[in-house]
């Protein structure tokens, strides 16, 4: 004798069955990291000439007019996990009016990766620098002694509510993704006149169409 099939049961496996030969997209998770060394991965930094660190190279452009002092923005090399360059990033940072990250402010983050020949990917995130300035930069620029030493910060804060930042979308291989990503500093150093060493790692949790 037949088992009995609840009306449910039977209207979700209709559905299933339809999608399926619909062919519907479906959705699968993809984690992955990109890793900047700090100073080697840099390409320029530049802000509007009031921050804690160096700008450069030598005769970069500053962020000098009143409309854009808050912002900072940074062009690096990306890197994998393996430490090989795959890609380049752009970090495009604005602080609330007359602070920068040694105060304790949250601040706007917006990053573009683009990974040749796989595709790009767009970020968002709210960043807070934590003990940054107490810590490092502050005891560095009094003593005028180069920091040594491990100082691990995430430097994520939002906007979602768990404080993770949001992957708005992307290209290439990367078209529909959706999902959340942290940015993690691990500081190594800190040199004088603005100097740091160490690594950012961008942690994507990532959902991609199938």
């Amino acid at each position: 004798m037949m088992p009995k099939i609840g009306i449910g049961a039977l209207t979700a496996t209709v559905l299933l069955s339809l999608v399926v030969r619909s062919g519907v997209a479906t959705a699968r998770q993809a984690g992955e990291s990109f890793f900047m060394e700090l100073p080697d991965d840099g390409i320029a930094f530049t802000h509007g000439g009031n921050m804690a660190l160096a700008a450069g190279p030598p005769g970069v452009a500053l962020l000098s007019e009143p409309r854009v002092q808050s912002g900072l923005a940074i062009l690096a090399k990306l890197r994998d996990a393996s430490g090989e360059v795959v890609g380049f990033a752009s970090e495009l940072e604005v602080f609330p009016p007359g602070a920068d990250m040694l105060q304790e402010v949250v601040w706007d983050t917006d990053w573009t990766l683009v990974i040749p020949g796989r595709g790009s990917l767009y970020l968002r995130q709210q960043e807070h620098s934590g003990e940054l300035g107490a810590k490092v930069i502050i005891p560095t620029r009094e003593s005028g002694e180069s920091w040594r030493g491990e100082w691990i910060v995430t430097t994520t804060v939002g906007p979602r509510a768990d404080g993770r930042g949001v992957i708005v979308g992307g290209a290439g291989e990367f078209e529909g993704a959706t999902g959340s990503f942290l940015e993690i500093v691990t500081l190594t150093g800190f040199d004088l006149p603005g100097i740091l060493l160490g690594r950012v790692e961008l942690r994507l949790d990532m959902t991609l169409p199938d």
